[in-house]
Protein backbone atom coordinates (compact mmCIF):
# COMPACT_ATOMS: atom_id res chain seq x y z
CA UNK A 1 0.00 0.00 0.00
CA UNK A 2 1.31 3.81 -0.52
CA UNK A 3 1.40 6.63 1.49
CA UNK A 4 -1.98 8.41 2.11
CA UNK A 5 -2.03 12.24 2.98
CA UNK A 6 -4.14 12.66 6.09
CA UNK A 7 -7.15 14.67 4.39
CA UNK A 8 -7.80 11.17 2.72
CA UNK A 9 -7.12 8.93 5.73
CA UNK A 10 -10.21 10.54 7.65
CA UNK A 11 -12.17 10.79 5.21
CA UNK A 12 -12.11 6.81 4.63
CA UNK A 13 -12.57 6.31 8.23
CA UNK A 14 -15.39 9.03 8.46
CA UNK A 15 -17.42 7.04 5.42
CA UNK A 16 -16.20 3.59 6.61
CA UNK A 17 -13.20 2.64 4.22
CA UNK A 18 -11.53 0.75 6.99
CA UNK A 19 -8.13 -1.23 6.32
CA UNK A 20 -7.28 -3.78 8.70
CA UNK A 21 -3.66 -1.99 8.91
CA UNK A 22 -2.80 1.26 9.58
CA UNK A 23 1.01 2.58 10.24
CA UNK A 24 0.58 6.26 11.48
CA UNK A 25 3.85 8.30 12.18
CA UNK A 26 5.29 11.49 12.31
CA UNK A 27 6.88 13.88 15.32
CA UNK A 28 3.74 16.06 16.15
CA UNK A 29 2.63 14.65 19.23
CA UNK A 30 -1.09 16.58 18.86
CA UNK A 31 -1.79 15.01 15.49
CA UNK A 32 -1.01 11.64 16.40
CA UNK A 33 -2.95 11.67 19.20
CA UNK A 34 -5.90 12.95 16.97
CA UNK A 35 -5.79 9.77 14.84
CA UNK A 36 -6.02 7.93 17.65
CA UNK A 37 -9.35 9.43 19.05
CA UNK A 38 -10.89 9.64 15.64
CA UNK A 39 -10.52 5.61 15.38
CA UNK A 40 -11.74 5.46 18.78
CA UNK A 41 -14.82 7.46 18.04
CA UNK A 42 -15.41 5.96 14.40
CA UNK A 43 -14.76 2.16 15.51
CA UNK A 44 -16.10 2.00 19.21
CA UNK A 45 -19.60 1.85 20.77
CA UNK A 46 -19.54 3.07 24.09
CA UNK A 47 -21.31 0.32 25.30
CA UNK A 48 -18.63 -2.26 24.14
CA UNK A 49 -15.74 -0.38 24.30
CA UNK A 50 -14.21 -2.46 26.86
CA UNK A 51 -14.32 -5.84 25.21
CA UNK A 52 -13.00 -4.59 21.68
CA UNK A 53 -10.47 -1.78 22.31
CA UNK A 54 -6.90 -2.38 23.94
CA UNK A 55 -4.07 0.88 23.96
CA UNK A 56 -0.11 -0.55 24.69
CA UNK A 57 3.08 1.43 24.84
CA UNK A 58 5.73 -0.19 22.51
CA UNK A 59 8.34 0.38 25.80
CA UNK A 60 5.93 -1.16 28.32
CA UNK A 61 3.98 -3.80 26.51
CA UNK A 62 3.98 -7.75 26.38
CA UNK A 63 4.18 -8.37 22.44
CA UNK A 64 2.74 -11.90 23.28
CA UNK A 65 -0.28 -9.89 24.59
CA UNK A 66 -0.31 -7.65 21.46
CA UNK A 67 -0.58 -10.31 19.31
CA UNK A 68 -3.17 -12.03 21.16
CA UNK A 69 -5.32 -9.08 21.65
CA UNK A 70 -5.43 -8.71 17.52
CA UNK A 71 -6.40 -12.08 17.27
CA UNK A 72 -9.45 -11.95 19.42
CA UNK A 73 -12.68 -11.68 17.81
CA UNK A 74 -14.56 -8.86 18.86
CA UNK A 75 -17.76 -9.02 20.95
CA UNK A 76 -20.85 -7.84 19.87
CA UNK A 77 -19.38 -5.12 17.02
CA UNK A 78 -18.12 -5.84 13.93
CA UNK A 79 -13.97 -5.07 14.84
CA UNK A 80 -11.76 -4.73 17.55
CA UNK A 81 -9.39 -1.62 17.54
CA UNK A 82 -5.94 -2.24 19.04
CA UNK A 83 -3.10 0.99 19.10
CA UNK A 84 0.61 0.05 19.44
CA UNK A 85 2.21 3.17 20.53
CA UNK A 86 5.96 4.30 20.29
CA UNK A 87 6.72 1.65 17.96
CA UNK A 88 9.43 2.66 17.57
CA UNK A 89 10.91 1.06 21.02
CA UNK A 90 10.50 -2.43 19.35
CA UNK A 91 13.41 -4.73 19.50
CA UNK A 92 14.47 -6.93 16.77
CA UNK A 93 12.70 -9.99 18.15
CA UNK A 94 9.41 -8.00 19.19
CA UNK A 95 9.30 -7.10 15.35
CA UNK A 96 9.57 -10.97 14.57
CA UNK A 97 6.76 -11.75 16.86
CA UNK A 98 4.47 -8.60 15.32
CA UNK A 99 5.34 -9.81 11.86
CA UNK A 100 2.90 -12.12 11.02
CA UNK A 101 0.21 -9.77 11.61
CA UNK A 102 2.17 -7.23 9.45
CA UNK A 103 2.13 -9.91 6.45
CA UNK A 104 -1.40 -11.32 6.98
CA UNK A 105 -3.54 -8.96 8.89
CA UNK A 106 -6.51 -9.61 10.98
CA UNK A 107 -9.67 -8.75 9.07
CA UNK A 108 -11.77 -8.20 12.41
CA UNK A 109 -9.36 -5.66 14.20
CA UNK A 110 -7.88 -2.27 12.98
CA UNK A 111 -4.56 -2.30 14.26
CA UNK A 112 -2.91 1.05 14.37
CA UNK A 113 0.84 1.34 14.61
CA UNK A 114 2.22 4.71 15.78
CA UNK A 115 5.33 5.77 15.67
CA UNK A 116 6.89 9.44 16.87
CA UNK A 117 10.26 8.65 15.03
CA UNK A 118 10.70 6.39 11.91
CA UNK A 119 13.61 5.11 10.37
CA UNK A 120 12.94 3.90 7.13
CA UNK A 121 15.71 1.88 5.97
CA UNK A 122 15.04 -0.68 8.51
CA UNK A 123 12.88 -4.11 7.27
CA UNK A 124 9.71 -3.38 10.18
CA UNK A 125 9.25 -0.17 8.99
CA UNK A 126 9.45 -0.92 5.04
CA UNK A 127 7.34 -3.72 5.92
CA UNK A 128 4.47 -1.20 7.47
CA UNK A 129 4.89 0.63 4.34
CA UNK A 130 4.19 -1.86 2.05
CA UNK A 131 1.99 -3.81 3.90
CA UNK A 132 -0.30 -1.01 5.74
CA UNK A 133 -2.09 1.97 5.04
CA UNK A 134 0.84 4.41 6.03
CA UNK A 135 0.16 8.00 6.56
CA UNK A 136 2.67 10.97 7.57
CA UNK A 137 1.80 13.91 10.14
CA UNK A 138 4.77 16.26 9.84
CA UNK A 139 5.19 19.57 12.03
CA UNK A 140 3.26 21.93 10.39
CA UNK A 141 5.58 25.10 8.84
CA UNK A 142 5.52 28.02 11.16
CA UNK A 143 3.09 30.26 9.11
CA UNK A 144 0.22 27.51 9.66
CA UNK A 145 0.48 27.42 13.63
CA UNK A 146 -2.04 30.41 13.53
CA UNK A 147 -4.59 28.63 11.51
CA UNK A 148 -4.12 25.58 13.71
CA UNK A 149 -4.28 28.22 16.60
CA UNK A 150 -7.80 29.05 15.53
CA UNK A 151 -8.98 25.46 14.59
CA UNK A 152 -8.02 23.98 18.26
CA UNK A 153 -10.09 26.48 19.34
CA UNK A 154 -13.35 26.12 17.46
CA UNK A 155 -12.98 22.80 18.68
CA UNK A 156 -12.95 23.85 22.47
CA UNK A 157 -15.85 26.66 21.49
CA UNK A 158 -13.61 29.14 21.55
CA UNK A 159 -13.21 32.30 19.14
CA UNK A 160 -10.18 34.30 19.11
CA UNK A 161 -9.13 37.76 17.76
CA UNK A 162 -6.06 37.81 15.53
CA UNK A 163 -4.24 40.01 17.70
CA UNK A 164 -4.63 37.32 20.35
CA UNK A 165 -3.76 34.28 17.99
CA UNK A 166 -0.31 36.20 17.18
CA UNK A 167 0.16 36.76 20.96
CA UNK A 168 -0.64 33.27 21.70
CA UNK A 169 1.55 32.48 18.81
CA UNK A 170 4.23 34.26 20.14
CA UNK A 171 4.26 33.08 23.47
CA UNK A 172 3.51 29.37 23.53
CA UNK A 173 5.95 28.67 19.94
CA UNK A 174 4.60 25.68 17.57
CA UNK A 175 3.77 22.86 19.49
CA UNK A 176 0.26 22.02 18.51
CA UNK A 177 -0.05 20.03 22.37
CA UNK A 178 1.42 23.00 24.10
CA UNK A 179 -0.83 25.39 21.65
CA UNK A 180 -4.35 23.19 23.31
CA UNK A 181 -3.45 23.02 26.96
CA UNK A 182 -2.83 27.09 26.63
CA UNK A 183 -6.17 27.08 24.80
CA UNK A 184 -7.59 24.87 27.16
CA UNK A 185 -6.26 27.02 30.43
CA UNK A 186 -7.72 30.72 28.48
CA UNK A 187 -11.18 28.49 28.41
CA UNK A 188 -11.18 28.17 32.08
CA UNK A 189 -9.74 31.51 32.07
CA UNK A 190 -12.71 33.46 30.42
CA UNK A 191 -15.37 31.05 31.91
CA UNK A 192 -18.63 29.94 30.14
CA UNK A 193 -20.07 33.16 30.06
CA UNK A 194 -17.80 34.77 27.32
CA UNK A 195 -16.13 32.55 24.48
CA UNK A 196 -13.77 34.83 23.01
CA UNK A 197 -10.41 35.66 23.23
CA UNK A 198 -8.77 38.77 23.35
CA UNK A 199 -5.30 39.74 23.72
CA UNK A 200 -5.59 40.48 27.35
CA UNK A 201 -6.46 37.53 27.88
CA UNK A 202 -3.64 35.65 26.33
CA UNK A 203 -1.15 38.21 28.16
CA UNK A 204 -2.63 37.64 31.23
CA UNK A 205 -3.02 33.93 31.09
CA UNK A 206 -0.71 32.30 29.30
CA UNK A 207 2.69 31.34 30.80
CA UNK A 208 5.53 33.33 29.00
CA UNK A 209 8.49 31.16 30.55
CA UNK A 210 9.59 30.54 27.06
CA UNK A 211 9.25 33.64 25.86
CA UNK A 212 11.06 35.45 28.50
CA UNK A 213 14.11 33.10 28.38
CA UNK A 214 14.25 33.53 24.74
CA UNK A 215 14.55 37.32 25.05
CA UNK A 216 17.02 36.68 27.77
CA UNK A 217 19.10 34.88 25.66
CA UNK A 218 19.01 37.07 22.91
CA UNK A 219 19.54 40.09 24.95
CA UNK A 220 22.41 38.56 26.71
CA UNK A 221 24.01 37.61 23.08
CA UNK A 222 22.89 40.92 21.84
CA UNK A 223 25.19 42.63 25.15
CA UNK A 224 28.23 40.74 24.29
CA UNK A 225 27.86 39.11 27.68
CA UNK A 226 29.01 35.31 27.42
CA UNK A 227 28.51 33.51 31.05
CA UNK A 228 24.45 35.29 30.95
CA UNK A 229 24.20 33.48 27.53
CA UNK A 230 25.60 30.16 28.63
CA UNK A 231 23.61 30.30 31.32
CA UNK A 232 20.33 31.15 29.58
CA UNK A 233 21.48 28.69 27.01
CA UNK A 234 21.02 25.98 29.77
CA UNK A 235 18.27 26.89 30.84
CA UNK A 236 16.45 26.75 27.75
CA UNK A 237 17.47 23.09 27.32
CA UNK A 238 16.00 22.48 31.07
CA UNK A 239 12.71 23.68 29.53
CA UNK A 240 12.83 20.80 27.05
CA UNK A 241 13.78 23.68 24.12
CA UNK A 242 16.17 20.97 21.31
CA UNK A 243 19.13 22.28 19.86
CA UNK A 244 17.46 23.09 16.64
CA UNK A 245 14.67 24.48 18.00
CA UNK A 246 16.84 26.79 20.29
CA UNK A 247 18.67 28.28 17.00
CA UNK A 248 15.29 28.43 15.36
CA UNK A 249 13.70 30.66 18.35
CA UNK A 250 16.76 32.94 18.62
CA UNK A 251 17.02 33.28 14.83
CA UNK A 252 13.32 34.25 14.47
CA UNK A 253 14.02 36.66 17.63
CA UNK A 254 16.77 37.93 15.33
CA UNK A 255 14.85 39.14 12.28
CA UNK A 256 12.23 40.47 14.41
CA UNK A 257 14.79 42.72 15.62
CA UNK A 258 16.25 43.30 11.98
CA UNK A 259 12.51 44.51 11.14
CA UNK A 260 12.10 46.84 14.05
CA UNK A 261 15.51 48.73 13.00
CA UNK A 262 14.06 48.83 9.83
CA UNK A 263 10.81 49.93 10.80
CA UNK A 264 12.52 53.24 12.79
CA UNK A 265 14.99 53.81 9.63
CA UNK A 266 11.43 54.54 7.75
CA UNK A 267 10.74 56.94 10.33
CA UNK A 268 7.63 54.47 11.63
CA UNK A 269 6.52 54.29 15.84
CA UNK A 270 4.28 53.02 18.11
CA UNK A 271 1.25 50.48 16.30
CA UNK A 272 2.43 51.43 12.83
CA UNK A 273 5.67 49.73 14.02
CA UNK A 274 4.64 46.93 15.55
CA UNK A 275 2.23 46.29 12.54
CA UNK A 276 5.26 46.50 10.64
CA UNK A 277 7.34 43.70 12.26
CA UNK A 278 4.30 41.63 12.85
CA UNK A 279 4.78 41.89 16.55
CA UNK A 280 1.88 42.47 19.43
CA UNK A 281 2.15 46.13 20.76
CA UNK A 282 2.50 44.53 24.25
CA UNK A 283 5.40 43.27 23.52
CA UNK A 284 6.95 46.24 21.44
CA UNK A 285 9.02 48.12 23.93
CA UNK A 286 11.12 44.91 25.06
CA UNK A 287 12.10 44.71 21.69
CA UNK A 288 12.66 48.33 21.18
CA UNK A 289 14.91 48.47 23.51
CA UNK A 290 16.61 45.04 22.94
CA UNK A 291 17.01 46.26 19.06
CA UNK A 292 19.46 49.45 20.44
CA UNK A 293 21.49 47.02 21.47
CA UNK A 294 22.12 45.67 18.04
CA UNK A 295 23.91 46.97 14.59
CA UNK A 296 22.39 45.93 11.66
CA UNK A 297 25.79 44.40 10.56
CA UNK A 298 26.20 42.48 13.77
CA UNK A 299 22.14 41.48 13.18
CA UNK A 300 23.16 39.93 9.39
CA UNK A 301 26.24 38.27 10.76
CA UNK A 302 24.26 37.00 13.67
CA UNK A 303 21.93 35.30 11.36
CA UNK A 304 24.82 33.76 9.07
CA UNK A 305 26.41 32.25 12.15
CA UNK A 306 22.77 31.03 13.80
CA UNK A 307 22.54 29.48 10.03
CA UNK A 308 26.02 27.47 9.99
CA UNK A 309 25.59 26.63 13.31
CA UNK A 310 22.26 24.96 11.61
CA UNK A 311 23.78 22.96 9.55
CA UNK A 312 25.88 21.90 11.68
CA UNK A 313 23.50 20.17 13.81
CA UNK A 314 21.94 18.44 11.98
CA UNK A 315 24.77 17.08 10.12
CA UNK A 316 27.98 16.82 12.04
CA UNK A 317 28.42 13.74 14.65
CA UNK A 318 29.72 16.42 17.70
CA UNK A 319 27.98 16.80 20.59
CA UNK A 320 25.32 19.91 19.95
CA UNK A 321 25.80 21.59 23.12
CA UNK A 322 29.23 22.02 21.05
CA UNK A 323 28.20 23.76 18.19
CA UNK A 324 25.79 25.81 20.44
CA UNK A 325 28.62 26.69 23.07
CA UNK A 326 30.78 27.60 20.27
CA UNK A 327 27.80 29.80 18.62
CA UNK A 328 27.95 31.93 21.73
CA UNK A 329 31.78 32.23 21.39
CA UNK A 330 31.48 33.88 18.09
CA UNK A 331 28.23 36.06 18.73
CA UNK A 332 29.52 37.14 22.41
CA UNK A 333 33.02 38.71 21.23
CA UNK A 334 34.42 42.02 20.08
CA UNK A 335 33.42 41.20 16.15
CA UNK A 336 31.83 38.05 14.44
CA UNK A 337 33.33 35.40 12.97
CA UNK A 338 32.36 31.76 10.93
CA UNK A 339 31.72 28.55 13.01
CA UNK A 340 35.37 27.36 12.92
CA UNK A 341 35.46 23.77 10.84
CA UNK A 342 35.11 20.54 12.21
CA UNK A 343 38.69 18.99 12.53
CA UNK A 344 39.38 22.50 14.66
CA UNK A 345 37.28 20.60 17.55
CA UNK A 346 38.85 16.82 16.85
CA UNK A 347 42.36 17.78 17.57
Amino acid sequence: MALIDAQKFYRDLEEGRLSPLYFIFGEEPYLLQQSMERFKHVLLDPNTQDFNFNSYYAGDADVAHVRDAVELLPMMAPRRLVILREAQELNDKEWAELEPLLQTPVDSTVFVVMASRVDKRKRPMRLLMDKAQAVEFKKPYENQIPSWIRYIAGSLALEMSDEAVHLLHKLVGHHLTEIEAELKKLGDYVGEGRRRIEVQDVAAAVSRTKEENVFDFARAVGENNRVKALEQLVRLLDQGQNEIGIIALVARHVRVLMTIKKGLDEGLYGAKLAHFAQVPPYFLDQYLEQARLWTARKLEQTLVVLAETDRALKSSPLSSHIWLENMILKTCSGGLATVPAEPAFRR
